[in-house]
């Protein structure tokens, strides 16, 4: 989390003050200027987005899920936050992208009859488990109860990724999770050898096409961008070095 662009940004300022007390006044105004020039390099849209995007786009989205031979047996949706309120409905007691992938997921299952819902995702901090939130929500939106499997243990993508390997076994699976989640969460399958078919949504990133004036004006959503695909980055490196 401190490599994150604010985190870091603020430890240089910290480091920053530190070289001023020690009398290094040119060094502090350096560092200063490096943290000022960071987060204002990760808040721009072609920063964000260049490299959002080719995580995003790794894996083609499942347009129909007809055409694959043989059939899938399941459709999986991968965690996300469940915060539930008794003043909210379910699709609001989910985070949005969270709401993204059980619609995917529920387009995907209803072109495979016979297929079943596994949603997954266990408690993160004070929350409930989110697989718990997705099956209410997925009955709510007209899935039978019958065709749902509930994984409410696994509290990260590994642990999601092994619980269903340990369900499913050699079954295949549409595994539905956001677009910038899906070369994380194909690289566990690989390891755990889990016959999967990405199903990506929720891209937050389109064709790059020209840039405007706007593009170069600083963002929230931008550096947001930025935040997603350093996360995924640093997790793939993660996997890659065998740390998780």
């Amino acid at each position: 989390a401190l490599l994150m662009p604010l985190p870091f940004a603020a430890l240089l300022v910290v480091a920053a003050i530190v070289a001023w007390r020690l009398g290094r006044g040119r060094l502090a105004r350096v560092v200063l200027i490096a943290a000022g020039a960071l987060v204002f390099a990760a808040s721009l849209r072609p920063v964000g987005n260049g490299l959002l995007r080719p995580i995003e786009y790794s894996y083609h989205a499942t347009l129909d899920a007809t055409t694959i031979v043989p059939a899938p047996e399941y459709v999986v949706v991968l965690g996300g936050t469940f915060a539930p309120s008794v003043e909210l409905p379910v699709t609001a007691a989910l985070e949005p992208d969270a709401v993204v992938r059980l619609a995917e997921g529920i387009r995907l299952l209803r072109q495979l009859p016979g297929a079943r819902l596994i949603v997954s995702g266990g408690a993160v901090n004070d929350n409930p488990p989110s697989a718990r939130g997705y099956a209410r929500a997925a009955i709510a939106l007209g899935v039978p109860a019958s065709s749902i499997i509930i994984l409410d243990e696994p509290r990260d993508t590994g642990a999601e990724i092994n619980a269903i390997h340990s369900l499913i076994g050699d079954a295949t699976v549409l595994l539905v999770t956001s677009a910038v989640h899906v070369p994380r969460a194909m690289a566990h399958c690989t390891r755990t050898r889990l016959h999967a078919i990405a199903a990506p949504t929720g891209n937050r990133t389109r064709s790059p096409g020209s840039w405007t004036l706007n593009a170069w004006v600083p963002s929230g959503s931008s550096l947001r961008n930025t935040e997603l695909a350093m996360h995924e980055y640093f997790g793939l490196l993660a996997l890659s070095l065998g740390v998780t």
